[in-house]
């Protein structure tokens, strides 16, 4: 209960301050690899990461506001008491985040920092294959993320750069994704 009543005060709130501000039209693809965490991490080997951002309201020069869904894939084998296993991990999002932008001049050139944080609702698909036995689990859970990133000009409507994400999927599942990132504004 306590969750639903923090993400209806997030919702609230990032609602009236989208009114104050204006309609943007960014999207982002993000490519990168999703190193798994937390009690999952001991046992899940990393996979691919895939995104999609799209910050839609610009709040002020420096503030906006925008989401990501975001898939990532993880797979592996290993071997218990001499009996192989092997296993498959999914786990998709959809984040919704606040983001702080600042340009910055790097020696003549520019470039544009940012810094994000979000709470989200996680799927998670775990698959384990032992003795040609199959079990498959999956579960949802509200999490959070939070990271940051370095963009770079690429022309009038492009950027390409790095972003680092944390995704606290839940107690015992958390993600660290590095990956690269094109943006395109209409």
């Amino acid at each position: 209960m306590k969750k639903v009543i923090i993400a209806l005060l997030v919702l609230t709130a990032c609602g009236t301050a989208v009114f104050a501000g204006e309609m943007q039209k960014e999207g982002s693809v993000l490519l990168g690899y999703a190193v798994p965490g937390g009690d999952a991490g001991d046992t899940v080997d990393g996979g691919v990461a895939f995104g999609f951002d799209y910050d839609g309201y610009k709040i002020n020069d420096m503030w906006s506001i925008g989401g990501t869904f975001l898939y990532t894939s993880g797979s592996g084998d290993g071997s218990v008491l001499g009996t192989s296993y092997e296993y498959d991990l999914k786990t998709w999002g959809l984040t919704p985040y606040a983001k702080y932008s600042k340009e910055m001049d790097l020696g003549g050139k520019k470039a544009t920092v940012f810094g994000l944080a979000g709470l989200g609702l996680y799927g998670v698909t775990a698959k384990a294959t032992i003795l040609n036995t199959t079990a498959e689990a999956s579960d949802s859970e509200f999490g959070f993320n939070f990271g940051g990133g370095i963009m770079f000009p690429m022309g009038d409507k492009m950027t390409l750069g790095a972003d680092v994400r944390y995704h606290m999927v839940a107690s015992d599942l958390s993600y660290f994704i590095p990956s690269a990132k094109f943006t395109y504004s209409f």
